[in-house]
């Protein structure tokens, strides 16, 4: 089943074969951000297939996975959803087609939510400034895991009437 399609980029729900093809080809920042959070990127992309209520998808070009994305619900009446985005080198072959179509993805994902949320390192300057471009807004508040600065990132649903963007109490582990 094919959500979205848009010329050779697909948008399907993830399947576990997903998860080695993503792994072995991932890129080196999304490996660090998983490391500084103490998972590994295995345990990471796992989260749809383990975790209650949440849900994961793969990104696909030609059929071959790119990325890994996905939605969990972090309290029970799907105000806040914890969103993630794992994915390899290759997004930068198919980088204008994949960009334009980011936001139409988010809008996908956002859409059982108030809002939806994560926590970037600080220094993946490149990850926030794409983050922003589809629609995040960024937190003014300073965050820690260890001694590694994290920056918590929101996007607000448009089409639920409240948006809850409360400050958060610290960073979710992937």
């Amino acid at each position: 089943m094919t959500y979205i399609k848009r010329g050779n980029l697909e948008f399907r729900p993830c399947v576990i074969s997903d998860v080695d093809i993503i792994v072995n080809n991932m890129r080196l920042p999304d490996i660090r951000e998983c490391a500084l959070v103490g998972v590994t990127p295995t345990m990471a992309l796992n989260v749809p297939f383990v975790e209650e209520g949440s849900k994961g998808f793969t990104i696909t070009h030609k059929e071959k996975p790119l990325a890994m994305c996905g939605v969990t619900p972090l309290d029970n009446y799907m105000y806040c959803g914890k969103i993630w985005f794992l994915g390899t080198d290759d997004i930068d072959k198919v980088k204008k087609s994949f960009y334009k179509y980011s936001k139409l993805i988010l809008k996908f994902l956002s859409n059982d939510y108030d809002f939806v949320e994560n926590y970037v390192p600080k220094d993946h300057i490149k990850t926030i400034k794409w983050l922003q471009w589809i629609g995040f807004k960024i937190e003014n508040q300073q965050y820690f895991v260890d001694e590694y600065e994290f920056v918590r990132v929101f996007y607000c649903n448009p089409t639920q009437i409240k948006c809850n963007s409360k400050l958060s109490e610290r960073p979710v582990l992937h």
